[in-house]
C-alpha cells in the first residue's frame, strides 16, 4: 500500500467532496429552480469554468489511461490521431454556440432531450434520444470507471474490483449530492490539476532519463512500428478523416458535451471560451499520450497497455508528487462520469418521468427522484465494470461514436434547418443509431474509415431525404426557433437570461 502516494489523493478526494457540500447547501439557500440549478448550473458559467467543464467532460480516462495505452502499443501514429480532438471545444461552441443558448433559454430547455421535444413535437425522438443516451453513455461511463479502478489498482495492490468499488461509490456519491454546479466548478479545478500533473509528470520524465533522443534512437531500433504511417493503429489519411470526425466535429453530438452550449452566461464568456478551449485541449491531448511509446522502451513487459502511464508516474516520481500526478487522472475521469451521470438521469427524470408519467410532480418530488435515479445508474454502470475491456480506449471510442452517430444530425439539423421536421429526425436518430450497431458489429471500417463517418453520413440523408418527403414544421415551430431572436441574442450579449 503506497500511503505517499494515496494520500494526496485523498485530499484532493476530501475537498471535491467539500465543494459539493457546499454548492449543495448554495442551492437550498437560494431557493433557485431545482432543475436548472441542478442539471446545467442554473445558465451561469463564465468562460474559465464553462472552458474546463466541457474539455474536462471530454479529456477522460480515454486520455489519460487509455490513450498512453494504445500509445504504448500503437506508437506515435495514435498522437496524430489524438490532435483531433483539439478543437473539439472550439466546434461545440462556435457551432451551437449562441443560437443554442438563446433557444434553450427561450423554451426553458435544460436537457437536449427538451430541446428535440420542443423542436420536433415527437414522443418517439425524445424516446430515441433515451434509449440512446442510456446505451451509449453507459458504455463510457463503464470506461471511466475502469480507468480509475485501474489507477487504485497500480498504487494500493488491492484487487482491481475492490478498487472499483471505493472509487465508484465515490464518484456517484458526489454527483448525486453536488448537482451539476459542483460539476462545473470542480471540473475546472481538476482541469488545473490536470495541467500541473501533464508538467509535472514531464519534468520528472525529462530528468530521470537522457531526453528525447536517446529514447526515439532506442524506440527506432528496437520497434520500428510506432515510429511509422500508418502503424499498428492504421493511420491513413482516410482514417484520419475519419478520427477528425470521432473527435472533432462530431463531438456536438455527445449529449454531455452539447448540454454545455446551454449553460454560460453571456455571449461574451461563450468567446472567451472558445480561444481558452484549443490551447488547454492541445495540453490535455499531449501530455499524457505522448509518453505511451517512451514507456514501450522502459517497460518493455506490461501486461496490460492502460496500466502504461501509472507505471510511469509510480516508477519515476516521489511518493507525494506521483500522488499529485495521478490525481489528474481521477479528476478527468470524475469529470466526465459525473456529467455524464447528470445527463443520463436527466433523461429519465426529466425526459421521461416529467413528460409521460407525472408531468405535474412537486419540485421536492423532481429533487428526491433526481438523487435516487442518479445513485441507481451510478451504481448500475459499477457493476458492469465488474469486467473490464482489454483496452478502455477502444470502448470509449465505441460510445463516442454511437452517441454523434444517434445525435449530431437531429441537434445541427434542428438548430440551422427551418425545414427539418420530426419524420426527419426520427428516421436520421434511429438509422444512426441502428447504422452504427450494425455496422460495427459485422462491417467494421467500411470503405477504409471508421464506422462513425458512415454512420453519420448516413444518418445526415435519411434526415434530408424524409424532411422533404414530409409535412414542414408549424408556424409555432418556426416562431420558437426562428422568431424574434434579435431581442434575445442582445439580452445574451449583456447578461444571463431566466
Amino acid at each position: 500500500m503506497r500511503w505517499d502516494v494515496l494520500i494526496p489523493i485523498f485530499l484532493a478526494l476530501i475537498a471535491t467532496f467539500a465543494i459539493g457540500l457546499v454548492l449543495h447547501r448554495h442551492m437550498k439557500v437560494k431557493n433557485a429552480n431545482f432543475q436548472e440549478d441542478y442539471f446545467i448550473g442554473g445558465r451561469s458559467l463564465g468562460p474559465f469554468v464553462l472552458t474546463f467543464t466541457i474539455l474536462a467532460s471530454a479529456a477522460s480516462a480515454g486520455t489519460f489511461i487509455g490513450s498512453p495505452g494504445v500509445a504504448y502499443s500503437s506508437g506515435f501514429s495514435w498522437i496524430l490521431i489524438l490532435l483531433t480532438q483539439v478543437g473539439m471545444g472550439v466546434y461545440i461552441l462556435g457551432i451551437l454556440g449562441k443560437k443554442f443558448a438563446i433557444v434553450a433559454r427561450k423554451i426553458n430547455a435544460v436537457t437536449l432531450t427538451d430541446f428535440f421535444k420542443e423542436r420536433y413535437q415527437s414522443k418517439t425522438v425524445v424516446l430515441g434520444s433515451s434509449i440512446g443516451i442510456i446505451i451509449f453513455i453507459s458504455a463510457y461511463m463503464v470506461a471511466q470507471f475502469v480507468g480509475g479502478a485501474r489507477i487504485l489498482e497500480s498504487i494500493t495492490g488491492l484487487p482491481y474490483k475492490t478498487g472499483l468499488i471505493i472509487f465508484g461509490l465515490a464518484v456517484v456519491l458526489y454527483t448525486v449530492y453536488g448537482g451539476f454546479r459542483a460539476v462545473a466548478i470542480t471540473d475546472a479545478i481538476q482541469g488545473v490539476i490536470m495541467i500541473l500533473g501533464g508538467v509535472l509528470l514531464w519534468i520528472f520524465f525529462l530528468v530521470k532519463t537522457e531526453g528525447f533522443s536517446g529514447l526515439i534512437g532506442q524506440i527506432a531500433a528496437e520497434h520500428p512500428e510506432l515510429v511509422e504511417l500508418p502503424g499498428p493503429s492504421g493511420t491513413t489519411p482516410l482514417m484520419l478523416f475519419s478520427y477528425f470526425m470521432l473527435f472533432g466535429i462530431a463531438a456536438i453530438g455527445l449529449p454531455h458535451a452539447s448540454v454545455r452550449g446551454m449553460t454560460f452566461k453571456n455571449t461574451e464568456s461563450m468567446h472567451k471560451s472558445i480561444i481558452y478551449s484549443g490551447f488547454i485541449m492541445a495540453l490535455f491531448s499531449i501530455f499524457f499520450a505522448t509518453l505511451g511509446p517512451f514507456v514501450r522502451v522502459l517497460y518493455p513487459e506490461i501486461s496490460t497497455p492502460d496500466m502504461a502511464l501509472p507505471t510511469l508516474i509510480l516508477d519515476i516520481m516521489p511518493g507525494w508528487v506521483a500522488g499529485l500526478v495521478l490525481s489528474a487522472p481521477l479528476a478527468a475521469i470524475m469529470s466526465t462520469v459525473n456529467s455524464m451521470l447528470l445527463v443520463t438521469s436527466s433523461s429519465v427524470v426529466k425526459d421521461i418521468y416529467l413528460n409521460y408519467i407525472n408531468p405535474r410532480a412537486s419540485e421536492r418530488k423532481i429533487a428526491k427522484l433526481s438523487y435516487f435515479s442518479t445513485l441507481i445508474i451510478g451504481v448500475g454502470v459499477v457493476l458492469f465494470a465488474l469486467t473490464p475491456p482489454d483496452y478502455l480506449q477502444f470502448l470509449v471510442i465505441y460510445a463516442i461514436g454511437g452517441l454523434e452517430a444517434t445525435f449530431f444530425a437531429p441537434i445541427v439539423f434542428g438548430l440551422y434547418w427551418k425545414r427539418a421536421n420530426r419524420w426527419g429526425a426520427i428516421v436520421s436518430m434511429y438509422s444512426g443509431l441502428i447504422s452504427y450497431i450494425i455496422l460495427g458489429e459485422f462491417f467494421p471500417n467500411p470503405f477504409g474509415m471508421q464506422t462513425i463517418v458512415t454512420a453519420t453520413a448516413f444518418s445526415i440523408f435519411m434526415m434530408i431525404v424524409f424532411s422533404y418527403l414530409t409535412p414542414r414544421p408549424s408556424h409555432q415551430i418556426i416562431n420558437n426557433f426562428w422568431g424574434s431572436q434579435k431581442s434575445n441574442a442582445s439580452n445574451l450579449k449583456h447578461h444571463s437570461i431566466g
